[in-house]
């Protein structure tokens, strides 16, 4: 308990990062925090609980990820296991009322190698709601590729599972777009660490500027998968 309250303290810093202004949102009535175990410690833990702080801020909700200490402490006494070594998925299901459920699945990552521009502009994933019907519909568009990369009002966004950088060989730097669809936990770390860099106008017809792309959220490592912008294919005409 005593790790929970130095990781809440610390949490209050990053709220800023996930800050979400719900007038114009459609308000789901349940979220879902994924987090990634490692060995059965959870990375950027503070930050997962900032961005769930934030949520129920957003939707005026109690801040359930109080609950999350005792929850936490009986669930994963009965952790399976093969989730104890190695990378494992938590997921923390949550509502209005509080935390309803905590589930822990071995991970693996899927083989992303080529992904499809769609066109995204009503979707709106600010919050990370457990309804992902909009994205679902998106990645149904894939025509062919692994996964695709939605463009929201001319902007590279996200893809269905992951947020981006971009790779700029005369800048050395990488880009991330600065209104994603939703903001990951890993992508705020990047952030705070000068390793990524907000570009608000990231648009389609800069592409060629960039040589890489990289994939990344709570659970993918940073450098774990990245394509060459080649693998970027353009929208399926109708």
């Amino acid at each position: 308990m005593l790790m929970f309250d130095k990781l809440f303290h610390e949490s209050l810093a990053y709220l800023p990062d996930f800050q979400v202004d719900a007038a114009h949102l459609d308000l789901p009535s349940e979220l879902v925090e994924t987090m990634c175990l490692t060995d059965g410690a959870v990375v950027r833990l503070p930050f997962h609980l900032a961005r769930m702080q934030a949520a129920c801020q957003a939707l005026g909700w109690r801040d359930v990820s109080e609950d999350l200490p005792e929850l936490w402490v009986a669930t994963s006494a009965q952790m399976p296991e093969d989730c104890r070594q190695g990378r494992t998925m938590a997921r923390i299901v949550y509502g209005a009322e509080g935390i309803r459920s905590i589930t822990f699945q071995s991970y693996a990552p899927r083989l992303v190698r080529s992904l499809r521009l769609v066109v995204a502009d009503h979707v709106d994933y600010a919050l990370k709601s457990t309804d992902r019907k909009v994205i679902t519909e998106c990645f149904d568009q894939r025509n062919g590729c692994d996964d695709v990369l939605m463009v929201r009002d001319h902007l590279l966004t996200d893809t269905s599972i992951a947020n981006i950088a971009l790779w700029h060989e005369q800048h050395n730097r990488w880009y991330t777009p600065a209104r994603p669809l939703l903001r990951g936990t890993h992508r705020a770390a990047l952030l705070r660490a000068g390793t990524i860099h907000e570009d608000t106008a990231l648009t389609l017809d800069r592409l060629s500027e960039f040589s890489r792309i990289r994939l990344f959220n709570a659970m993918l490592a940073w450098g774990e998968i990245e394509l060459p912008m080649v693998a970027l294919l353009p929208p399926t005409t109708h």
